[in-house]
């Protein structure tokens, strides 16, 4: 539950819209750029696999650099890499603020 909560919160901080079951799979197929928090274990990287094809893991600047681009399938962020995300994000407003 906790995983499903951590993704809901960085889709909207990153402007994605994060659904559960088929209509999450329709939005990556659009082109949403969505980002689960996953841990590597073997469990979870069979369900992921399952569920959406494979499993990619990205580090925080690969999300923040993609801003505008679309991604075939949902990736995965560490909780570390999740937390720098975070970060970058506060960061970028900041300056969004100042200007």
């Amino acid at each position: 539950m906790r995983y499903v909560f951590s993704a809901l919160v960085l889709s909207a901080m990153l402007c994605t819209p994060a659904v559960a079951g088929e209509a999450q799979t329709a939005d990556a197929r659009d082109g949403a750029r969505v980002v689960y928090v996953c841990d590597s274990s073997a469990m979870t990287r069979r369900a992921f696999t399952r569920e959406f094809g494979s499993m990619e893991f990205v580090k925080a600047e690969d999300v923040a650099a993609a801003r505008g681009q679309s991604w075939a399938a949902p990736k995965c962020i560490t909780p570390t890499e999740a937390r720098r995300l975070k970060q970058l994000t506060n960061e970028r407003q900041e300056v969004a603020s100042i200007r």
